[in-house]
């Protein structure tokens, strides 16, 4: 490597680990993202979380009403609208439903926590996978 092409390197260097960093975040929010989905699908079995049973009562009212036997899955909003946004160097996963934290962390009323966010991003980061996504977007990006 020549003397010149070093010195490019290392000019470009800043905007390239930047562009890595916003490549490796945007798909470290997208994994988050689709493990969340396969969550509400395995009602958290998939990431070793058991999701406690429906009360009797309300499980038969949404039979009779036509809703799924599944837990959290009376309408699918909630589980259909976690969205991430990339900037300033982080990624910001989320719902704007305003009942989604009384599902993640339960109710003194009686609704049980059935967990969905902290045990995808915990295993996200027990498998590593940002480290595994970072390397390989900064080997795409230099």
């Amino acid at each position: 490597m020549e003397i010149d092409e070093l010195k490019r390197f290392f000019d470009e260097f800043p905007r390239k680990l930047a562009q890595a960093s916003e490549l490796a975040l945007t798909r470290a929010a997208e994994k988050i993202q689709a493990d969340l989905s396969t969550i509400f699908k395995t009602e958290g079995r998939s990431h070793g979380v058991d999701w406690k049973d429906l009360d009797p009562r309300y499980l038969a009212y949404k039979v009779k009403k036509g809703f799924s036997e599944k837990k959290l899955h009376r309408t699918t909003t909630l589980a259909q609208s976690f969205t991430y946004k990339v900037q300033d160097w982080k990624a910001i996963i989320g719902t704007p439903v305003p009942y989604a934290v009384y599902h993640e962390t339960g109710t003194r009323r009686g609704i049980p926590p059935r967990p969905y966010m902290q045990p995808a991003v915990k295993k996200f980061l027990e498998d590593n996978h940002f480290k595994k996504i970072f390397e390989r977007s900064l080997k795409e990006v230099l």
